[in-house]
């Protein structure tokens, strides 16, 4: 099967997975409900009825971009490293740290909050994957571990360094004016950090087409054996992968602090980037297709809440699509023949041309 109908293939595989999901939660809500057709209103067309509820899904699209892509580069490689939830949640704690303490001048003081940001998420990713090169550990275990690890940590930091104590909940001393990034769209909280997403996507998007570091993370995901027999630094490349995944799951967490709120006030860990892994595969570990699937996703969750605000379904309802789409996905069998029936048309056109 040729690059062409291998992209149609996965992309057939992902749109035949979301419709699936969609039609059991369509039955699922004809089943359930006793108002199901103001249910599927509410969630379908609903996020559309207002700017406010638009502005929602844009706001909730933002961090899922930065976790996509995070998923995207962690994966690439070929490690199965989801460190990105805890790289998140630490990211924030870093810039809150940064925002709080550091006393700079204006435009600085962002900047520098957003680089301990990235710092933090790309060191949480690189240990699995120092622990995967050096130690051959691995990755999945050490990252769905290390991430309660830097959930606690985090807590500790806010709690004894960064709370403001006149308030009766463990939150940060308030930001200062100058860090909140600026709002675009009135009567929204649609903000820049949708611009800086949408730049990430073009920089990955460069970093794995046009550049030599983005060729070697696809070899080594493709075929590590082979990238080493090619000279390749296997480990090293690895290792600076994590790193970048990492940053970018980081700058995910610092943009939604300084976009969304006015303080950090996370009791747990967000989950941002468990959806990343979500946004990610329905996309296909492709960067160029991460705000597209990141769309979806947040569509489907405002649609979700807004229909258990005006009628009897619960927002759960939303696992459930999550649920199946992931299964359906992951499941190889889906589409077999399909491709199968591409594999030979191919082969047949192969030597067609050649004979």
């Amino acid at each position: 099967m040729d690059n062409k109908s291998r992209i149609r293939f996965e992309i057939l595989k992902s749109v035949l997975a979301i419709g699936i999901a969609l039609l059991i939660v369509f039955l699922t809500i004809l089943l359930i409900s006793e108002q199901p057709w103001q249910a599927l209103y509410s969630m379908f067309i609903g996020p559309f009825t207002s700017m406010r509820r638009f502005g929602n899904i844009i706001e909730s699209m933002t961090p899922l971009i930065f976790t996509g892509l995070s998923v995207t580069m962690l994966y690439r490689v070929g490690l199965f490293n989801l460190s990105m939830e805890g790289g998140f949640f630490i990211a924030s704690v870093a810039a809150t740290a940064s925002a709080v303490l550091l006393d700079l001048p204006p435009g600085l003081n962002l900047l520098a909050a957003l680089f301990f940001g990235a710092l933090a998420g790309g060191i949480s990713s690189l240990i699995p994957g120092m622990l995967k090169v050096k130690c051959n550990a691995s990755e999945l275990v050490t990252s769905l571990m290390l991430n309660y690890v830097l959930l606690y940590l985090g807590l500790y930091i806010v709690v004894n360094y960064l709370r403001d104590s006149s308030m009766n909940a463990n939150y940060s001393n308030a930001f200062p004016e100058n860090m909140l990034l600026p709002r675009l769209v009135p009567g929204t909280r649609i903000n820049a950090g949708t611009l800086i997403a949408l730049l990430a996507v073009v920089v990955v998007y460069v970093l794995f087409h046009y550049t030599a570091l983005g060729y070697k993370i696809t070899l080594i995901g493709k075929n590590a054996r082979l990238a080493k027999m090619a000279g390749i630094n296997v480990g090293c490349v690895i290792i600076i992968s994590q790193l970048i995944g990492g940053a970018l799951a980081g700058i995910g967490g610092s943009v939604e602090l300084f976009g969304m709120y006015k303080r950090f006030q996370y009791t747990g860990l967000p989950g941002f980037g468990w959806d990343g892994v979500l946004v990610a595969t329905v996309a296909q570990f492709k960067p160029e297709l991460i705000p597209l699937s990141a769309f979806l996703l947040a569509y489907l969750r405002v649609g979700a809440n807004i229909m258990s605000m005006e009628t009897d379904v619960p927002s759960e309802i939303f696992s459930i699509i999550q649920a199946v789409v992931i299964v359906l996905i992951s499941a190889q069998a889906i589409l077999k023949k399909y491709q199968h029936r591409q594999v030979v048309k191919t082969a047949r056109r192969e030597v067609l041309h050649n004979g």
